[in-house]
């Protein structure tokens, strides 16, 4: 029997063949997004579940909070049609570019695409459209002031004024995306808020002209968190939805007002093997440590393959029977080396808490940030897709 076969097989009958994986609570996802969702009002929260739902998992986590979404926004058009295959049926925005070639299955999903072109782009959209006889919803982006994607504030009137002449487009909504909307001083905030009003008030009387009111939006977690004049027709909320915070002043401020989010992930492994390593003995590639005394370490089958970060060597640590243990030695691509001093009773087979809480101690995906000298977004979005991931609540 090939072994591809006798692992689907063998799964079948015992489970997946890993050592552990993630643990993605539902119901904090829920909890999270019914808690946005009451900042900002009832139908004005949309959730971002971009990059495998920031790693959480694209379709498990859409359904769960799509009873209650304005929208469901991601990046490309390869995460929208998965969700349509998937069976969802709730309004979804397209953020990130879309080949030309993709424009039809766009349309045919009744897909909102965000669009920021007059030329070929948008001639290929109308053609689609009339291809298949129906139209392209559309959010024109506005670039205000972080320079990647969107028409001039000057340029905005003039495309509005375009597209509202073709038939096959739908301007369904305009919108922006601030730069630095998690620092509680922030006047480029309000420098760009003030750029994007005003270049949907150049439109104003072309929309009035056209009966349409589209949606206006530009906030992200931290900005509707923060800053409440910014919330406008409905927020996009990433980050905060998987209970994580945009920044530490974000938390600080909110926690304040009773905002508690709950971490909807926790990554869990065990100890495969352990052995003693005699004072003065390397561990691990290169020879970074050396063990100060008789130690005993244990072996996680974890390493920068599972999303752990290499810069985690000799500087974070796992929970192993309610105690932090430090790793010690470089992480590998799929072993990570930890010092089992803090935890004697810990044994080949014991559980390893690599993010979340045992007992009293906890590691969070900000301990990783900070470790790894990085941030959130990153620790949990670069999990790999193919970790083991069971959804609970």
């Amino acid at each position: 029997m090939p072994a591809a076969v006798l692992g689907q097989s063998w799964a079948r009958a015992n489970g997946p063949l890993v050592i552990g994986g993630l643990t993605i609570s539902l119901a904090a996802l829920r909890h999270n997004a019914e808690l946005l969702r009451a900042l900002v009002g009832a139908g004005r929260a949309a959730f971002v579940v971009k990059g495998n739902a920031y790693g959480h998992g694209l379709v498990e986590t859409a359904r769960a909070v799509a009873p209650l979404a304005n929208r469901i926004c991601v990046y490309s058009i390869e995460e929208a049609l998965a969700l349509r295959g998937a069976g969802l049926s709730a309004p979804i925005l397209v953020l990130g570019p879309v080949p030309p070639e993709a424009l039809n299955d766009a349309i045919a999903a009744k897909l909102e695409l965000g669009l920021w072109n007059t030329g070929e782009f948008a001639r290929r959209l109308v053609q689609a459209a009339r291809h298949q006889q129906s139209r392209a919803t559309v959010h024109v982006k506005v670039n205000t002031g972080l320079n990647r994607l969107g028409f001039e504030p000057l340029e905005f009137g003039d495309a509005i004024e375009d597209y509202l002449h073709l038939s096959e487009l739908d301007v369904c909504g305009v919108f922006s995306h601030l730069a630095s909307a998690e620092e509680l001083d922030s006047p480029y905030t309000m420098h760009q808020l003030e750029t994007f009003e005003r270049a949907v008030a150049s439109a104003k009387p072309l929309f009035e002209r056209a009966q349409i009111a589209p949606l206006r939006h530009i906030a992200a977690s931290a900005a509707a968190m923060l800053w409440p004049q910014t919330r406008l027709d409905f927020a996009r909320f990433g980050i905060a939805l998987y209970g994580l915070w945009p920044s530490k002043q974000t938390r600080e401020a909110s926690n304040a007002h009773g905002v508690d989010l709950e971490p909807a992930l926790s990554y869990d492994s065990k100890i495969v093997a352990e052995r003693l390593v005699r004072t003065g003995s390397p561990i691990g590639y290169g020879g970074s440590f050396h063990a100060p005394q008789d130690m005993r370490v244990g072996i996680v089958p974890a390493g920068y393959a599972d999303g752990i970060p290499r810069a985690l060597s000799n500087r974070g640590a796992f929970i192993v029977a309610g105690t932090l243990c430090p790793i010690v030695g470089r992480i590998a691509m799929n072993m990570t080396q930890i010092d089992l001093t803090p935890a004697p009773q810990a044994r080949t087979g014991s559980k390893v808490t690599l993010i979340g809480s045992d007992g009293s101690a906890s590691v969070t995906a900000d301990d990783w940030a900070n470790w790894a000298g990085t941030i959130n977004y990153e620790i949990v979005t670069r999990l790999p897709s193919e970790l083991h991931r069971v959804y609970v609540g």
